[in-house]
């Protein structure tokens, strides 16, 4: 049953990566719904540990943050390598409700997953749509 609901807030998170990314879309299309994308899909995978509110608020606005920068600053060009580290580090706080090998699975997944797909991927639009993918996985 949880198959479903991943392949659809896959779909959900490349849309609204892409539209992010377009000139005909604004970014935080990108940067709040994919976020708000992964949240939603915690909250239905694990449920709600309301106490530890803040643990989910702190991951939606690190993974905002992530999400608005690709590393030009620091390398001189996009770096989806670093990039997908940043995606990753974000869901750090999620230690602390869900099991920590989801977290270092993603993180894993973000690196090498955004890295090697932009190395191979030229085009934007198929960039874009897989890095939302990713996001989420």
């Amino acid at each position: 049953m949880n198959i479903p609901i991943i392949l659809i807030a896959c779909a959900l998170s490349a849309i609204l990566y892409r539209m992010g990314g377009s000139s005909n879309w604004n970014t935080k299309f990108r940067d709040i719904g994919c976020p708000l994308v992964l949240m939603l899909l915690v909250f239905i995978l694990f449920g709600i540990q309301l106490k530890m509110w803040w643990i989910y608020l702190l991951t939606f606005g690190l993974s905002f943050g992530a999400l608005t920068t690709y590393w030009d600053w620091l390398f001189g060009y996009d770096n989806f390598y670093a990039h997908g580290l940043g995606c990753g580090l974000a869901v750090l706080p999620l230690c602390f409700v869900l099991p920590w090998q989801y977290v270092l699975v993603r993180l894993v997944v973000c690196i090498v997953g955004m890295g090697v797909w932009c190395k191979y991927i030229k085009r934007d639009v198929p960039q874009e749509l897989g890095r939302g993918v990713l996001f989420i996985l």
